[in-house]
């Protein structure tokens, strides 16, 4: 019997679809991933934002502290200028400071007014580390020295053993961003810094540079093993120093950039920045032949050639369908993607034909603007700028489509034996966030709800999600009530996974949130300079870092966005003081902030922004009261959240 090309083709595509989801049993279920896509309209916001607009702006100078030594530290701003230690073994070291006839003095017992100390920690979460502040009401620009002396008498060591830090309300500062995505063993790396002044600056954007006063640019690069690597920025141009770093070694690294110079007014300055980032293996090298079968009356299911992807590996897919139209114009139809698992060196996309039925594109369809990146640390593995469709079109049944664009069309078929379970009524689930321990201990205001706990613990967005996902899969239906990262992560669950989320009914609010760095926070980079120090804590974590978090919302969808209902706030700011949440972290923050999470960075464009509240800080440790502990917001989001 001869068979023909089409039924050859049909066999094989099932064959293949076959192997995908026998490999999807060893880590979920393909049936437990949404099939996502989108509009046109959308199509911007999906793609990945410019690198060199997510960068670390730094008003500090963060020093290694390596044994005993004389710190002699530019002071080119007098404003809440402050020094801070942060060492496991402070208590251990000696501190003088130099009076103007270098004389040095016990800087912890000095009779000076003009110099207040104070004990405090630095971290985010449950992570804390011991921090002592001095803050100089008083002091002259120049020049500050400072000594320390240390348990080792031999002088300076390759170890760093604590860092000493300088802050100040400079408006010149440094800029400093990773210029890829595509962070890979043997792929180059750029490091990137330059200074701006912050008065003439917009806050979000990348800032004008300042051109000739950087003097000297270089980075310390912590690897994988702990091992250093020096390096030096040298002048690219536009007041931009840049130094192209290979990697060897997949792994987290963190790069340590410090810069030295003069201000316009012809002051000396230092500052550092601390970049996190994460290095995948290896590169995903995409095919140019898509495999497309009809796997219903509605959907073509694309197989994607990858080669370098490991077999059960989960990834994150994404691309954009275009065509022409009669007039024989490009024109873009939709955004596909969604989560996925490896299997045979291929990834999989689901293709809604609606959306071609909803088109005015009528044929010659490509897959454009490929990515595909990790699940966990968002490095994008793998790109691709266009390839040819086979035989993708509008169905007997698309074509029926009356032009509503449903949910199913945004998010795929649910399943339908996702919910099971046997229990009576939703809950709210109230999340806490990275490394916490209860945050939600104040639940008088909170009814008929469940507690989420993996305290003091250290995951990646899509860890939490499925955290979250599997608690709460006794549950017949539940909605979100979440602190700090725990906003993120149910919201990476809703966007990417079928859960309970999907049936909570009620209510006007399915996830709620307070105090969620969905942009990032500046704290993870100083965080993970901090851990090898420390030797303790919950560890690096890439999501939370500017350029990690852009990556990751590039995945959320317009639809999954608009789910979420987040609050904000700083402390209470009154002219008679200085005011911050923490004394600590309000060194590297941008105002106003909550200690941990900056407003500018706490937004979430496409959700519901719920109000910025001052007077409450991000935990209970902090100055002002903790954001979760606020009854009135409390019993608002109880009131409105479905279940």
């Amino acid at each position: 019997m001869q068979l023909s090309f089409t039924r050859i083709f049909f066999c094989l595509s099932v064959i293949t679809a076959i192997s995908i989801s026998a490999v999807a049993q060893r880590k979920g279920s393909t049936n437990d991933f949404k099939q996502l896509a989108g509009s046109p309209d959308e199509v911007n916001q999906m793609r990945l934002p410019n690198p060199e607009n997510l960068g670390t702006r730094s008003k500090t100078a963060m020093i290694a502290v390596k044994g005993s030594q004389t710190f002699d530290i530019p002071v080119d701003n007098t404003e809440n200028f402050r020094v801070m230690l942060l060492s496991p073994n402070a208590e251990e070291m000696r501190l003088q400071i130099a009076d103007n006839d270098n004389n040095f003095a016990d800087l912890r017992g000095v009779k000076n007014s003009n110099i207040i100390r104070s004990e405090t920690t630095y971290g985010l979460g449950n992570e804390n580390f011991p921090a002592e502040v001095f803050e100089f009401k008083s002091i002259e620009r120049g020049r500050l020295k400072i000594r320390i002396d240390t348990a080792n008498k031999s002088g300076a060591s390759n170890k760093t053993i604590g860092f000493l830090v300088v802050s100040s309300e400079t408006p010149y500062r440094l800029y400093s961003f990773v210029d890829t995505y595509a962070t890979v063993v043997g792929a180059e790396i750029g490091l990137v810094t330059s200074l701006f002044d912050k008065n003439v600056n917009n806050e979000i954007d990348r800032p004008n540079a300042l051109v000739g006063n950087i003097r000297e640019a270089s980075a310390e690069i912590t690897l994988p093993n702990g091992k250093l690597q020096s390096v030096n920025l040298t002048d690219a141009g536009n007041g931009t120093f840049r130094v192209g770093f290979v990697p060897t070694t997949a792994g987290k690294h963190v790069a340590e950039i410090t810069v030295r110079g003069t201000t316009p007014e012809g002051a000396e300055f230092v500052r550092t920045s601390e970049e996190l980032f994460q290095v995948a293996a290896n590169r995903v090298i995409i095919g140019r032949k898509i495999e497309a079968s009809l796997i219903d009356d509605i959907r073509f299911q694309l197989n994607l050639p990858a080669r370098g992807l490991g077999n059960g590996q989960k990834v994150i897919t994404h691309g954009e369908i275009w065509g022409l139209n009669n007039a024989g114009q490009e024109e873009v139809v939709a955004w596909i993607g969604g989560m996925t698992i490896v299997a045979n060196n291929k990834v999989m996309l689901s293709l809604d034909s609606r959306w071609l039925a909803n088109s005015a594109v009528k044929g010659n369809y490509e897959l454009r603007n490929i990515r595909l990146t990790d699940a966990d640390s968002s490095i994008v593995l793998g790109e691709s700028k266009r390839i040819a469709l086979p035989t993708v079109y509008p169905t007997a049944t698309s074509k029926n489509f009356a032009g509503t664009i449903n949910d199913e069309m945004r998010q795929g078929k649910r399943p339908a034996n996702l919910n099971t379970s046997n229990a009576v009524g939703g809950k709210l689930m109230l999340v806490h966030g990275y490394c916490s321990g209860d945050a939600w201990s104040s639940t008088g205001n909170f009814t008929n709800f469940v507690k989420f706990q993996d305290f003091n613990q250290n995951r990646s967005h899509d860890q939490f999600a499925n955290l979250i996902r599997t608690f709460g899969s006794n549950l017949p239906s539940f909605g979100v009530v979440a602190h700090s990262q725990g906003g993120a992560a149910s919201l990476h669950l809703y966007n990417y996974y079928w859960s309970g989320l999907d049936y909570a009914t009620g209510g006007s609010r399915l996830i709620q949130s307070v105090g969620t760095p969905f942009q990032g926070t500046a704290l993870a980079g100083n965080l993970a300079a901090l851990g090898s120090v420390f030797g303790a804590g919950c560890g690096a974590n890439t999501n939370l870092t500017y350029s990690g978090a852009a990556t990751w919302l590039a995945g959320i969808s317009t639809s999954s966005r608009a789910k979420v209902f987040y609050h904000t706030t700083s402390f209470e700011d009154v002219w008679w003081r200085y005011d911050y949440c923490s004394l600590a972290t309000d060194l590297f923050l941008g105002d106003p902030e909550d200690g941990v999470t900056e407003r500018a960075y706490g937004q979430l464009s496409g959700g519901n922004n719920m109000g910025h509240k001052t007077g409450w800080c991000h935990t209970t440790s902090m100055r002002d009261p903790g954001q979760t502990t606020d009854g009135s917001r409390n019993s608002t989001m109880n009131s409105t959240a479905s279940r």
